[in-house]
């Protein structure tokens, strides 16, 4: 079983692009520490459904769209703190 890096890497990549722009400065709309876990189990269950590509066999989630989800989340983080 050997993971590949591929996904792993372009999804943070892509997670930190996102995560960099997403403005949390509305009056509307609060996120609480609740609601970031809710958007990690949700992502997580979503990952799981479906899966990984049909030619990588590392893991039964899909690594691209976890490591997107993490790469939002650090994204969010270093560019909320230099703002």
């Amino acid at each position: 079983m050997m993971l590949s890096l591929g996904p792993i890497i372009f999804g943070i990549i892509f997670g930190v692009i996102i995560g960099s722009q997403i403005k949390l400065n509305r009056c509307d709309s609060e996120f609480t520490l609740a609601s970031f876990v809710i958007i990690i189990i949700a992502g997580i269950i979503v990952a799981w459904q479906s899966g990984n590509y049909p030619f990588y066999t590392d893991l039964p989630i899909s690594t691209a769209f976890v490591s997107a989800l993490i790469g939002i989340f650090v994204g969010k983080l270093l560019f909320a703190r230099s703002k």
